[in-house]
């Protein structure tokens, strides 16, 4: 198969040597029309460039041997400076994995990365990178970090969030590997967060639902249950959906006046009377708080959401755990990040 330079294709093994093994679904991410990439991809597969792993409800696909040196031909063409003879030192083909379980995990980690640091714009380190530096400190064994969910750091100055990915719904996160994920930051940027990523919004939806059941119950209750993730006031956690426009949430949460925006933007929806609850901030802990108390129906409710959140509400709505006839006042979170150069 001839590689065109500036073509789909050509894009594709850029993209597959950049980041690695990638679910099929992050084609979606992509600045280029689905059916477009979609017919590149098939393209790629029948020349053995890609390979795809498939299980029941996994797709994920990578860089072959022959993918990555069509991906070497084509960086000829774009840089006069490379030759052939600097095929050895330039080799350096992204990890993959046939195994599906670990397919699975690696496929998350590399998507994480594509929409913090291909969409989002934002500075990004992986689990495997951390996992290494903990390594290399040798002060804590770091084997349990490949049985977390933990997927990679992000940061906005001094402000550093650990990145978790929880695929399409609620997930139990391991304890050693969330105590061994948390003992890097001893020593790390401060102060520490945290964002969930799901694939869609209905995964949201399950998490807020489970936390709203446990908010509920006592400490007692709790206390010899094995539970999944549930939000908490301490862990007021970013929920986000792995979308190309949540892409724009991340663009935005970067701009160092990020505060100062949000806290505008609420001050703008903010009406004269009734109860007011935003979740511009990407955290849902007050929307929680209201609905696991009693208000009179007559009392007005508004809303001040990212045009991503609305989905979330409506399913929230659906399920009868947010009453009906609320107001809302939604912004496009891309309206807040133009000027930003594109990757």
């Amino acid at each position: 198969m001839r590689i065109f330079r500036n073509s789909t294709a050509a894009y594709l093994l850029l993209i597959s040597a950049r980041y690695g093994q990638l679910p099929y679904r992050a084609l979606r991410f992509l600045s280029l029309p689905y059916e477009t990439a979609k017919n590149a991809f098939q393209k790629l597969c029948r020349a053995g460039y890609l390979e795809v792993v498939k299980a029941p409800g996994h797709k994920s696909f990578f860089l072959t041997d022959s993918g990555y040196e069509a991906y070497f031909q084509t960086m000829m063409k774009d840089d006069d400076s490379l030759e052939w003879d600097d095929w050895e030192k330039f080799s350096d083909k992204p990890e993959f994995t046939r195994n599906i379980q670990k397919a699975i995990r690696l496929s998350r980690i590399n998507e994480a990365q594509l929409f913090f640091f291909f969409l989002g714009l934002a500075p990004y380190q992986t689990s495997l990178e951390v996992k290494h530096e903990m390594e290399k400190k040798a002060a804590r064994s770091s084997d349990s970090l490949k049985y977390s969910r933990f997927v990679g750091i992000t940061w906005r100055g001094q402000q550093s969030s650990l990145v978790y990915h929880f695929s399409s719904g609620n997930q139990r996160l391991n304890t050693n590997g969330e105590r061994n994920a948390a003992a890097l930051f001893s020593d790390y940027r401060h102060p520490c967060g945290k964002f969930i990523l799901t694939e869609t919004e209905k995964g949201i939806v399950d998490i807020l639902e489970y936390s709203l059941w446990t908010l509920n119950k006592s400490s007692r209750e709790l206390r010899h249950m094995q539970l999944n993730y549930h939000i908490t006031y301490e862990d007021n956690t970013i929920l986000l959906p792995l979308t190309k426009d949540a892409g724009d949430f991340i663009r935005a949460f970067q701009h160092t006046d990020w505060p100062q925006t949000v806290q505008r933007l609420e001050e703008d929806a903010r009406p004269k009377e009734g109860i007011f609850l935003s979740t511009l901030d990407g955290t849902w802990m007050d929307v929680l708080a209201y609905l696991s108390e009693e208000h009179t129906p007559d009392m007005p409710v508004t809303f001040a959401v990212w045009a991503i959140q609305l989905p979330i509400l409506r399913e929230l709505t659906r399920r009868g755990l947010l009453p009906d006839g609320w107001q809302v006042v939604s912004y496009q979170a891309g309206d807040f990040c133009r000027g930003i150069p594109p990757f």
